[in-house]
């Protein structure tokens, strides 16, 4: 996409404030996705404001880019509930979600055609199940592919209950989504395998900060690091 852009991928936020301290005016900030659904206790009223920071920047700044986590899926999807999920909030965040749709990207950002960003990454058995053989196609359709089906079809993207006949309840299966599957999965199962494009991800907490394995960049760090990953293009 952009050339000569410097982007600053942020982790999953799961309520949390640190973002404020890592956004940076001279980047494209990029939000994995995870906004609600704490690990710790946070006021619902400081959970909707929180939110709404991150959708006031966006409005601010038009180059943010929000993509949507599996945490923010069950509330647009009914009968899929994850760990956390927040039954007395649920419509409420269904309805915040539903408001601000246009604001957010979808699932997939691709940057300079050699990285991908995510919320979890894309692998080859995904993809093929839902478009076939990866042909070498540019980032940017692939990832308007991968946007394009989470518009049609957000059941897509789900938990892959066909995983849990082999004892996955996590997110191991390479069957899994861009929302769901894990890193050291994606590892043996990536997409790009052998092309030298880069995924950056969240989902996954590191409690070192940012880490990198292969060809994979994980961002998922917030919960113990105030980090996040700066690309320079």
């Amino acid at each position: 996409m952009n050339e000569n852009v410097s982007y600053n991928i942020i982790g999953d936020i799961h309520a949390r404030t640190c973002w404020k301290n890592l956004v940076r005016e001279d980047c494209i900030n990029i939000f994995v996705g995870d906004y609600f659904d704490p690990y710790e206790y946070v006021p619902q009223a400081e959970r909707m404001a929180n939110f709404q920071e991150i959708l006031d920047l966006k409005h601010q700044h038009p180059e943010t880019v929000l993509l949507y986590g599996n945490h923010d899926l069950h509330y647009l999807i009914a009968d899929e509930h994850y760990s956390r999920y927040e039954p007395h909030y649920a419509n409420e965040y269904r309805q915040a979600f539903l408001k601000t749709h246009s604001l957010f990207y979808g699932v997939a950002y691709p940057i300079a055609d050699k990285f991908i960003v995510t919320h979890a990454g894309v692998t080859k058995e995904w993809y093929e199940k839902y478009f076939g053989l990866y042909h070498s196609e540019s980032l940017t359709e692939v990832a308007e592919k991968i946007n394009s089906l989470w518009h049609q079809n957000k059941q897509a993207f789900s938990f892959d209950t066909n995983a849990t006949d082999w004892n996955d309840h996590y997110g191991t299966s390479p069957t899994h989504s861009p929302l769901w599957i894990r890193p050291d999965v994606l590892v043996g199962h990536d997409l790009f395998s052998g092309t030298g494009i880069k995924q950056i991800v969240g989902h996954s907490q590191t409690g070192a900060g940012v880490t990198k394995d292969h060809n994979i960049i994980c961002v998922d760090c917030l919960g113990t690091k105030e980090k996040s990953y700066l690309l320079e293009i």
